[in-house]
């Protein structure tokens, strides 16, 4: 199973203030909507809960609490590794959506991080962690909005 990585980050790395992104972006939004149309999701339960299940997704949400779902496109696993495991049964690709503990956990694993780096200095308490040495950056674009990005693919090295 391929896993990705997909965040937005300001220029120092934070990645949320509790359980808010502190920026709103035009056009960034749209990007992650499109690149996760009709993919598998792993998110961590906060970032689901303050996102809510966007359409024509489906989600594994790790929890450590007693949250459930009634939602046929919302799979709760009590953690990451049973997450994994039967998503490779489930799938063949899952985009790592969210989460500070997710992506420290999973940067490692990860075959393709897709990041959008705010041009943003905010508060926050949450960070991205560090891309490893064993990643490469295979492409960069920047993009003007309300609050200018660059989106970066980088990939891991074979």
């Amino acid at each position: 199973m391929k896993l990705s990585l997909m965040a937005a980050k300001s220029k120092q790395g934070i990645i949320g203030n509790g359980p808010d992104i502190p920026w709103r972006a035009k056009g960034e939004q749209l990007l992650f909507k499109a690149m996760t149309y009709n993919q598998w999701l792993l998110v961590g339960r906060k970032t689901f809960e303050s996102m809510g299940a966007l359409p024509n997704r489906q989600y594994a949400v790790v929890t450590r609490s007693d949250f459930t779902s009634t939602d046929e496109n919302v799979f709760v696993f009590s953690s990451i590794e049973d997450a994994l495991a039967q998503l490779d049964t489930m799938t063949n690709h899952v985009i790592v959506a969210d989460g500070g503990e997710l992506y420290a956990s999973l940067i490692t694993q990860v075959d393709t991080l897709h990041i959008s780096i705010m041009d943003i200095e905010p508060d926050g308490d949450i960070f991205f962690p560090m891309i490893p040495d064993t990643f490469t950056l295979v492409f960069e674009q920047g993009f003007e909005s309300n609050i200018n990005y660059t989106y970066q693919i980088w990939q891991k090295s074979q």
